[in-house]
């Protein structure tokens, strides 16, 4: 199958068994743009930025402040970080926003975690919050997205896109389980079929695995990812 997927795999997934999708909540809705402030220590916020750091995970201490007219919430001591592969290499980075690093438990309006993706590679800032939107409308158990105009430390950052973290949560939500397998596709994860060997697809590339186990990694059990792909490719 010689087509790569900017997808997170859900193996198996069981549509019989799917709950319904969580509603939208009013910090997900689309008829206004929301304006999203990050504060966190000028020198923090710069050796983030520095050139020779795009590739760091480290959690910064921040403020996250979300005001969309209706609601105006505050978090304090959530984690920021730069989020992506190539993209951190742009002028318009990505950023990830963690409400449970520093607070264990933690979640804001049901979201451990989100994402503020700079689209960089879409002059649009449109094209994946409409597939997002396609998938959801079609049962795809997709992320909630909206737009949200994004500052940091008062600077106008532009445009965003604000994405659901696909975690065990996510899982939960959908699926009304979560103890299965969850996987994050980077590249080259193309569901091209090796083999039914499992460990063929836990090759490593750039340091990291192209399907990356996110739930069970203690039992590091891709036999389901494997069969997941066979059937893909060799069923009649």
């Amino acid at each position: 199958m010689k087509k790569f997927l900017h997808l997170i795999a859900l193996v198996p997934v069981l549509i019989s068994a799917q709950t319904p999708f969580p509603a939208l909540p009013p910090v997900f809705k689309d008829d206004v743009i929301p304006r999203v402030d990050v504060l966190l220590p000028p020198d923090s916020l710069a050796i983030m930025l520095a050139p020779g750091n795009e590739q760091s995970n480290y959690h910064w201490h921040a403020t996250f402040i979300f005001d969309n007219g209706e609601i105006k919430d505050t978090v304090d001591n959530v984690g920021l970080r730069l989020r992506g592969n190539t993209s951190r290499m742009a002028a318009k980075k990505s950023f990830k926003i963690s409400f449970n690093t520093y607070v264990p438990g933690r979640s804001w309006w049901g979201l451990e975690k989100l994402n503020l993706n700079g689209e960089h590679n879409d002059p649009s800032v449109i094209r994946s919050k409409v597939c997002w939107d396609m998938l959801r409308w079609m049962g795809v158990p997709a992320p909630r997205s909206n737009h949200v105009d994004l500052y940091i430390n008062g600077d106008y950052r532009g445009l965003y896109i604000d994405v659901e973290h696909v975690d065990e949560e996510f899982v939960q939500n959908r699926f009304g389980n979560n103890g299965g397998n969850l996987y994050k596709c980077l590249w080259p994860a193309d569901l091209d079929y090796k083999g039914t060997d499992p460990n063929l697809y836990k090759e490593n590339f750039f340091g990291r695995r192209a399907y990356q186990l996110i739930t069970n990694v203690a039992q590091d059990d891709y036999s389901d990812l494997a069969e997941f792909i066979d059937i893909l490719n060799n069923a009649p």
